[in-house]
C-alpha cells in the first residue's frame, strides 16, 4: 500500500508540473507584448514632436519684402471725402552745357515737378504734408525726403520741385512714388512710366 501511495503521488506531481508548464509559456509571453507596447508608444510622441518642428519652421522665417515693392504696388488714385487725388510729373535732364562732377562730360542732372491733383475741378483736402518722394528706374532709385520745396497752385494742387538729381540716360522710363500725411495717416500715391526727357 505504501508503494502504491508513493507511486501516485510522484504521478500525480508530474501530471501538475505537465499542467502548469503552458501557464508558464503564456505568462513568459505576455511579458514580452507588454514591453513591446510602451516601445510603440514611445516612438509615437517623438513623430509628433518632429513633425511639430517641421511646421514651425516657415512661422520663424517671416516673408521680408523690400519697401520698394510695397511703394510700387500703391494706389495712382486717392479719394478723400468725394474727392480723387492723383499725380502729374514732368521729368527732364538738364543737359546745357555744364561741365559734370567728373571734368569730362556735360551735366544731365535730372530736374522733376511732381504734382498731386484733384480732378474735377475740386479742392484739395486741408492739411497734406508731402515728406518723401521716390523715383525708380531701372533699378536704380532717387529718395527726396529733405527740404522739399512745395509749391501751392491755388487750392487744386501742390507741386514739389526736385533738382539737381542723378544722371540717369534720356528717354528712361521712371516711377514716381508721393508719401504724404493727412488726418494723422500715412498715404502712399505713385504714378509709373513717365518718361525723362531731355533740355538743351
Amino acid at each position: 500500500m505504501m508503494k502504491l501511495k508513493y507511486v501516485l503521488l510522484v504521478a500525480g506531481s508530474l501530471l501538475l508540473a505537465a499542467c502548469s508548464e503552458p501557464e508558464k509559456t503564456d505568462e513568459a509571453t505576455q511579458p514580452d507584448t507588454e514591453v513591446q507596447a510602451p516601445v510603440t508608444e514611445g516612438d509615437a510622441p517623438e513623430a509628433e514632436t518632429t513633425e511639430t518642428e517641421q511646421e514651425a519652421v516657415p512661422d520663424s522665417e517671416p516673408g521680408k519684402v523690400p519697401l520698394a515693392t510695397d511703394v510700387w504696388q500703391s494706389p495712382t488714385e486717392l479719394t478723400f471725402d468725394d474727392t480723387t487725388v492723383s499725380l502729374s510729373s514732368d521729368l527732364w535732364l538738364n543737359s546745357m552745357p555744364l561741365i559734370g562732377d567728373d571734368g569730362t562730360k556735360p551735366s544731365n542732372r535730372l530736374h522733376a515737378s511732381v504734382k498731386l491733383q484733384t480732378s474735377d475741378m475740386k479742392t484739395l483736402p486741408k492739411g497734406i504734408d508731402i515728406f518723401q518722394v521716390l523715383l525708380e528706374s531701372e533699378g536704380k532709385q532717387w529718395l527726396v525726403k529733405d527740404n522739399l520745396e512745395i509749391r501751392a497752385e491755388g487750392e487744386l494742387t501742390l507741386e514739389v520741385v526736385l533738382r539737381e538729381g542723378p544722371e540717369w540716360a534720356p528717354g528712361s522710363r521712371v516711377d514716381i512714388a508721393v508719401i504724404f500725411l493727412l488726418g494723422g495717416a500715412e498715404h502712399i500715391i505713385v504714378q509709373h512710366d513717365v518718361a525723362l526727357g531731355e533740355v538743351f
